[in-house]
């Protein structure tokens, strides 16, 4: 498996459904993407069974429960699968200006597989190429903002395919908790770790308490408070260990009424306390 910290790119469906499972669980969850080129595989998604055949593409969102179904009927013959694994909050990112982007996305909760044509399944193709061997290269100047934009690109041009496989996808079909959780995880990507009230949260989305970590546990299995600490411990990670701010500037930052209790947060969310994470830089 090639790495980055918003996407992974499996070797196999059995790896892409183990990764789909835990990879980024504390931050959403991932999209997965799969593009078959020859052979065919089985897979259970949501209780329903389905076939992925050549020339097929796979989009999951998160929190789907996918399970293997059937043995692959290629029957000896060559299987060649890829599979492109995305950061949610990553993927929200990228689509951030694109209304109909999301639409689909939600489509496919129920209508995961779309078939390609020859020169769609080329174009796809030729982008997983570029960006798998991007991930090979070492890291220099520009290197995550290429891959922001390389993974941006394949988002719209899988749109503008989908887009004419299905027309348009009605926003009536999006369920109410799908475009509250995208919102609340815009809301956490946009507050760069600074909120930790729940109450805060639910109250900009106009649900209470309860039913946004009702809709966080059914989408993606982890309470909202969950993720909005995860969220900020995250965004602490990325000063102490990039930034040359201080301690106490940084506790100030995330709004902490003390440099204990920034200390005592970072020590039960990393494992480490603030000192040792710049010690180790």
């Amino acid at each position: 498996m090639e790495a980055l910290s918003d996407i992974v790119i499996p070797k196999s469906m059995e790896e892409a459904r183990e990764l789909y499972s835990t990879a980024y669980a504390d931050e959403g969850g991932m999209v997965l993407l799969s593009i078959c080129d020859s052979g065919s595989f089985g897979l259970r998604i949501g209780g329903k069974k389905f076939q992925i055949s050549t020339g097929d593409i796979l989009i999951l969102p998160p929190g789907m429960v996918i399970g293997k179904s059937g043995a692959d009927s290629n029957k000896g013959g060559r299987k060649d699968v890829k599979y492109l694994g995305v950061k949610y909050k990553a993927f929200l990112e990228s689509i951030r200006s694109g209304r109909n982007v999301w639409s689909i996305l939600m489509y496919a909760r129920s209508n995961p597989i779309f078939h390609l044509s020859e020169a769609d399944r080329e174009l796809t193709s030729n982008y997983y190429r570029v960006i798998e061997g991007k991930l090979r290269t070492q890291r220099s100047y520009y290197y995550d903002e290429i891959i922001r934009a390389l993974l941006q690109c394949v988002i719209y041009e899988l749109c503008v395919i989908l887009n004419r496989e299905m027309g348009t996808a009605d926003d009536n079909n999006v369920r109410s908790k799908d475009v509250i959780f995208k919102k609340f995880m815009e809301m956490l990507a946009e507050s760069g770790g600074r909120e930790r009230s729940l109450k805060y949260y639910a109250e900009a989305l106009f649900v209470t308490p309860k039913y946004l970590s009702a809709v966080t546990n059914d989408i993606c299995g982890i309470s909202a408070h969950e993720l909005i600490l995860n969220n900020v411990a995250s965004h602490i990670r990325q000063e102490l260990e990039f930034s040359s701010k201080g301690i106490k500037e940084l506790s100030v930052q995330f709004g902490f009424p003390n440099m204990s209790s920034f200390g005592k947060f970072v020590k039960i969310r990393l494992g480490k306390s603030p000192r040792a994470f710049r010690k180790e830089k």
